[in-house]
């Protein structure tokens, strides 16, 4: 009799695997309007926070500059395609609640656009740079910076400008090599 026993537990068991099992692999429903709406709402709530949390936001432990060098560099690589808000706190390993004040930082400050939309039936945001960063790379080449007539060189002079065929390569090769690393 305890032998039976013992099978039966086994096999409730069993059951009870298999249950879970069925839970995990049941397909992922499709989200009512009520559940979007709800996600909408919980999306503007994050557009409601105090200014001044906003303005203070600090990560303790973290260089708020270099961190913001790298968010700004990261969606600048992204160009006119942005980048996910969350793609972007995996990245950084941040939780999703500094990511988002962070995020509401460097849009305040003008330094990116965010983007909301609705991304495989949620509400979301992109990044997108508001201003392309500027670099000393792209003067470095400037032939300004070693031009001999550099000093009688003015906008309506015989040297100008205007009329300077090493500006000119200088600009065209500029243009050339942005366009070959897109």
């Amino acid at each position: 009799m305890e032998e039976k026993k013992e099978v039966t537990k086994t096999e409730k068991k069993k059951v009870v695997k298999t249950e879970k099992k069925k839970e995990i692999t049941k397909p992922e429903k499709k989200k009512t309007k009520a559940e979007l709406k709800k996600e909408a709402e919980l999306l503007e709530e994050e557009e409601e926070i105090d200014e001044k949390e906003i303005e203070n936001f600090q990560i303790e432990g973290l260089d708020m500059e270099k961190l913001k060098t790298t968010v700004l560099g990261l969606v600048a690589k992204r160009g006119d395609n942005g980048m996910f808000q969350s793609e972007l706190w995996k990245k950084l390993k941040l939780s999703s609640r500094d990511g988002s004040r962070l995020a509401l930082k460097l849009e305040r400050q003008h330094l990116v656009k965010r983007e909301k939309i609705l991304e495989n039936g949620r509400w979301t945001y992109k990044l997108k740079i508001a201003h392309v960063p500027v670099t000393t790379q792209s003067i470095e080449s400037a032939p300004c910076l070693i031009c001999p007539v550099e000093s009688k060189c003015t906008l309506e002079g015989e040297i100008s400008p205007r009329t300077c065929p090493l500006i000119e390569q200088w600009v065209l090769t500029e243009i050339s090599t942005k366009k070959v690393k897109k």
